[in-house]
């Protein structure tokens, strides 16, 4: 396994910034915690960047170039928020670039509506920033996934959710996060430092707006905010299995209505000690009042517990904190649902929920993993031309993420092959009960791990 060489350490060291600095096992600042715990990994250094050269310093010491030729070719890992639970924003004896201490600042220009966010920033220091000026960015849905993003050297493979495409809150309204990143500074693995805009470096403008993080370190996003209500309307009820053959046709119909501005979530789970519950999350972005209104159609329907609020809008992106707290292991894996006029077919919903109901059974050590149907509007991504981005999907179709999560680490050498079975169950229904044109369709990059991701066919042609 290569090592740190103390002499190109020490030049590294003085031609980093002053704040830019590097860390060795032992040092206070040395972290390896991620989001998911199985993703934990002992680099041989980490390092805070604090400017694009830094990046490009650490680059270059990484791959033994000049004048760094005494280290030996290093692994490099990336991390922005460290929310990949493939382990790729970690390095088992490479060195991990964190972009996050020194490289999360956000600035807000409220007059050119656009934000300013640092490679390494929070989507909570996003919201942060701009709800004081009434504005919003679109973003993820959990504030502590980070927003930036990084590249492939060597065997280093790195998303993040802006480069991935970006599914938020308010993407009915404004699309995707992607759809609205107007600049990007990117470092690539040669070490030159590009802005990449609609006017510089087009082709490469091209491919971070969903081509994932393979083609540099983003230190820095350029977003364009927009106006946003300071309150949002929300709601969850919990129904037990069996009432959702009356949910799925309510939902059709709603899906036949809605605006850009109604969200809904449909959340397979099981409380701990409780049998499973189908929940259902409504959130209005808009006016409030307006947002009960549309939310009553819900309320008929025969329930064990019904909450509604009315919350600072800054607060929507903890809404789901429960499902995405830090300190578990934890896999990902996601798949399109067609968005089709006759709705999500019923069979298919109830055999969706049969295969998780049946996957807990069978793992309970992975008793707290849930499925999550995402109903976003998706009338903004549709309008952008698919060849105006890498983002591969603009046909109109339903996110579905399926959250593995347990304690036990025994269960590790269990949880790929588990995890690929129940999406295969998925995809077997999915077959079934939509035109089969329509269910080739992959699945959201930030939802898929590595082995899973489909790639935009354009790629080899720009």
């Amino acid at each position: 396994m290569p090592t740190i060489d103390l002499s190109a350490l020490s030049l590294l060291r003085e031609a980093l910034s002053p704040k830019g600095s590097i860390h060795l096992p032992g040092d206070t600042e040395y972290s390896n915690k991620r989001w998911a715990v199985n993703a934990e990994k002992s680099a041989a250094a980490v390092a805070w960047p604090a400017t694009p050269n830094d990046v490009a310093q650490i680059l270059t010491f990484a791959q033994g170039r000049a004048p760094y030729t005494a280290q030996t070719r290093l692994h490099v890992a990336v991390k922005g928020g460290g929310h990949t639970p493939s382990g790729a924003s970690s390095s088992d004896g490479g060195l991990v670039i964190d972009l996050q201490p020194r490289m999360g600042g956000v600035r807000v220009d409220p007059a050119e509506m656009l934000a300013y966010v640092g490679g390494g920033a929070l989507w909570q220091d996003v919201d942060e920033a701009t709800t004081p000026h009434g504005l919003a960015s679109v973003s993820g849905t959990v504030g502590h996934t980070g927003v930036g993003g990084s590249l492939i050297l060597a065997s280093l493979n790195i998303g993040s959710l802006t480069l991935g495409g970006g599914f938020g809150w308010l993407t009915g309204n404004h699309g995707l996060v992607i759809d609205n990143l107007m600049q990007a500074t990117v470092v690539t693995s040669s070490g030159n430092i590009l802005t990449a805009s609609g006017s510089e470096n087009p082709d490469l403008f091209w491919a971070v707006r969903g081509g994932g993080g393979n083609f540099g370190v983003v230190t820095e996003f350029v977003l364009k905010i927009h106006p946003q209500n300071p309150e949002v309307f929300t709601s969850t009820i919990t129904f037990l299995p069996e009432s959702l053959d009356k949910l799925v046709p309510e939902i059709n119909a709603w899906l036949l209505e809605r605006t850009s501005s109604e969200i809904v979530y449909i959340v397979f789970a099981s409380p701990p000690g409780g049998q499973p519950v189908v929940l259902l999350q409504f959130v209005y972005i808009g006016e409030p009042d307006t947002g009960r209104q549309k939310f009553e159609r819900f309320t008929q329907l025969e329930a064990i517990n019904v909450q509604t609020d009315v919350i600072p809008y800054i607060k929507l992106n903890h809404m789901n904190d429960a499902f995405s707290g830090h300190g578990l292991y934890r896999m990902l894996q996601g798949n399109f649902v067609p968005d089709i006029p006759e709705g999500l077919p019923a069979p298919f919903v109830s055999s969706l929920l049969s295969a998780w109901v049946r996957f807990i059974t069978e793992h309970p050590a992975a008793t707290s993993s849930i499925v999550a149907l995402e109903l976003h509007h998706h009338g903004k991504i549709s309008s952008i031309p698919p060849d105006a981005t890498a983002y591969a999907h603009r046909n109109s179709a339903h996110n579905v993420m399926f959250i593995i999560t347990w304690l036990d680490p025994s269960f590790n050498e269990h949880a790929r092959a588990a995890t690929l079975e129940l999406n295969q169950a998925f995809t077997l229904s999915r077959e079934k009960h939509f035109p089969s044109e329509l269910v080739n369709q992959g699945g959201y990059t930030n939802y898929m791990d590595e082995e899973s991701r489909g790639y935009n066919k354009d790629f080899t042609q720009r």
